[in-house]
């Protein structure tokens, strides 16, 4: 990972080096992996709690476990997808938070970062766990856009057209 803000790096450092956290790699989210959608939230919610002078060390580890659910999610079309959908929707902070407590220590902060990124299926009780819901939703959204962007540009053949 190349940040050129050192305090942030530092802070990563022994989450993104971990094994098990590296296996984020490989599993997609939207249009990128969840490793780094999870390092851009992170990032970008730290840049937010810094300038309000809250927990970044907090901030930047619940950002980058709130995803640390380590299965792939199916979206292909079919009946199940919105029920498919919802469950992750509920489920996924549960097992993030049960595969942080595994391989890190994680403090109350953190752990409602974790739990409560899905708003509003549980609400936030910090400040740094707001950031990081809005942050996260913020990302998903101009993700899809861009998939949609990839989607509607191409021609038949694949090939991208002159916007």
């Amino acid at each position: 990972m190349k940040y050129k803000d050192e305090k942030f790096a530092k802070i990563c450092r022994p989450i993104i080096e971990h094994k098990e956290f590296a296996k984020m790699k490989s599993i997609k989210h939207h249009n990128e992996s969840v490793y780094n959608h999870v390092v851009d939230v992170a990032y970008r919610s730290y840049k937010i709690a810094s300038a309000l002078n809250l927990d970044i060390k907090s901030t930047i580890r619940g950002a980058l476990l709130h995803d640390f659910y380590l299965y792939k999610f199916n979206k292909k079309l079919r009946l199940s997808l919105v029920l498919d959908s919802f469950l992750h929707a509920v489920n996924h902070p549960r097992i993030a938070l049960e595969n942080s407590r595994k391989h890190f220590t994680v403090n109350d902060k953190e752990s409602n970062i974790i739990l409560s990124h899905m708003f509003p299926v549980r609400i936030p009780k910090y400040r740094e766990a707001w950031i990081v819901s809005f942050v996260d939703k913020f990302l998903a959204v101009f993700e899809y856009y861009l998939n949609f962007k990839k989607i509607i540009f191409k021609d038949k053949k694949g090939v991208k057209q002159a916007a």
